[in-house]
């Protein structure tokens, strides 16, 4: 069993939405005050948010809210927050969801979210073994190519319409930030009319406990495991 020990960890929440947030190009300046309203109590003020320009894809808000490490990208056509550091429990991830929503069912109750998706990235040394060793279980390089060739593991996860689930993907990787280290990249998608954003967390990480746990890797971070 691969035991990883977390030394950097990001989460990316994304939405597409649907219908368009019109309101966003149209009336910006509602969106604008609504976001630093929902927002203050984290202490987001006019100097935290940039209207951006350019194409019609490209033109939106973008805000940091420096309490949560995490940026928050409005686009009329979909919602992205990185949060750069995660808490143990995700409460402020779910925060920052949960008003980002909020925003736009006060500016545009008509959009709704056709998919959410997470993206869990965490840079972990091995506690036990070398990144090969740790990796051969999964998938081992192929005899004819040179000797200490190394591999990378990508699953494709397909959808499962009963739980709500869309094509997700799982990824170990060479990690670019621990050395001899696994970069462990996991997209997980969810069909929008059948998740709240404000639960979106918790099943996340549920689901990837349950992948960790299928494929027998122990995950470490702050003293606790996970899989």
């Amino acid at each position: 069993m691969p035991h990883l020990h977390v030394q950097r960890s990001e989460l990316t929440y994304e939405a597409v939405l649907s219908p368009s947030f019109g309101t966003l190009i149209d009336t910006p300046g509602r969106v604008l005050s609504a976001l630093l309203s929902e927002f203050d109590h984290l202490d987001v003020g006019v100097s935290d948010v940039s209207m951006d320009d350019g194409p019609l894809e490209d033109t939106g808000l973008s805000c940091e809210v420096e309490k949560l490490d995490a940026n928050v990208v409005i686009r009329a056509d979909r919602v992205e927050i990185r949060f750069f550091s995660i808490d143990e429990t995700g409460d402020g991830a779910a925060e920052a969801i949960r008003g980002v929503w909020k925003v736009i069912a006060c500016t545009s109750p008509e959009v709704t979210a056709k998919s959410h998706s997470l993206l869990f990235e965490m840079d972990c040394e091995l506690l036990n073994g070398s990144y090969r060793a740790a990796l051969e279980p999964f998938c081992r390089p192929h005899e004819s190519l040179p000797q200490g060739t190394e591999t990378a593991v990508v699953y494709y996860l397909p959808p499962d319409a009963s739980q709500g689930f869309l094509d997700s993907s799982f990824v170990l990787n060479r990690s670019a930030e621990v050395e001899g280290g696994v970069l462990l990249a996991v997209t997980l998608v969810f069909e929008g009319k059948h998740s709240r954003p404000d639960e979106l967390i918790h099943a996340g990480r549920k689901r990837l406990a349950d992948l960790l746990r299928s494929l027998d890797i122990a995950v470490v971070q702050d003293s606790k495991a996970t899989g």
